[in-house]
């Protein structure tokens, strides 16, 4: 089974951009009702990263440029760094992770955690097709009519 790293088209053969811009702001509106809801499940350096890295997904679906999806980028692969340490952490039992999930079960909470990793692993393919489509449309030279 081979898993392409890059998609031409998002699911329902739609626009990469809507879902990069419907990620985006999912991002941002979860992020700011998680601080209202549970206020020690994110530190401030993550919630600032979350938020500059959703702003300026966010800019760059309405000013396409490319350089404005690498925050997200960046951003997607401190997450899959902080993948295992969540994991451990919920199975320890340290650094609250087991308890920023809700439950105080070692199974669900890793379960959630496993859920989350596959859908920001999604939203990252497309974000990261996002990207290239940016990218390649900017290298490309632009076409003029010739008379």
């Amino acid at each position: 089974m081979k898993v392409n790293l890059s998609v031409d088209q998002g699911p329902c053969n739609t626009e990469l951009r809507s879902w990069c811009l419907g990620i985006s702001i999912f991002y941002l509106v979860s992020v700011v009702l998680s601080i209202f809801i549970s206020h020690s499940a994110l530190t401030f350096i993550g919630f600032a990263l979350t938020v500059i890295a959703n702003v300026c997904l966010l800019v760059a679906c309405r000013k396409p440029d490319y350089k404005w999806v690498i925050p997200w980028l960046i951003y997607a692969v401190i997450v899959a760094i902080g993948f295992p340490i969540a994991i451990f952490g919920a199975i320890f039992h340290f650094g609250g992770f087991r308890e920023s999930t809700g439950s105080t079960n070692v199974l669900v909470a890793v379960l959630i955690y496993i859920i989350e990793f596959f859908i920001f692993a999604f939203f990252a393919r497309l974000v990261y097709s996002y990207y290239l489509q940016l990218k390649g449309s900017d290298s490309s030279p632009r076409s003029a009519a010739v008379v």
